[in-house]
């Protein structure tokens, strides 16, 4: 009987690894984000509005911001939930980098973009229907 006990014990301690390891891959949901989206930036003057054209193929992440100062190419991943992504700007000669890290929530992503260590600004994308 003592042994059967032992046995049990030694089953059970020996699959806690095992679910201890699948409920992180659970946690990660695939998303796909590939579409057009509308994305809102709170800058220091106020509210932007523009369009982003996502691209997915397995995490690897291309397409372009467009907005009144013209279209910019993107590039970055899509790791679970977390989009990171950067694109380069020309601002009166001076080119910049800006990078973009959110969370994707279904339709929806809010983040925060970093304008190449010059400070950074809020940001939330809806995906257009």
């Amino acid at each position: 009987m003592k042994r059967l006990v032992v046995l049990v014990a030694i089953v059970a301690l020996a699959a806690v690894p095992v679910f201890a390891q699948e409920a992180p891959q659970e946690k990660q949901k695939k998303v796909d984000v590939t579409g057009t989206w509308e994305l809102t930036v709170e800058s220091p003057q106020g509210t932007m509005t523009m369009t982003a054209n996502y691209k997915q193929e397995g995490e690897a992440l291309t397409g372009t911001h467009v907005s009144e100062m013209g279209e910019v190419p993107l590039k970055g991943t899509v790791k679970g939930v977390d989009i990171v992504y950067t694109l380069t700007i020309d601002a009166q000669g001076q080119q910049f980098t800006i990078t973009h890290t959110g969370k994707v929530d279904g339709d929806t992503i809010t983040g925060t973009a970093d304008l190449g260590g010059m400070g950074s600004m809020k940001w939330t994308a809806k995906r257009k229907k």
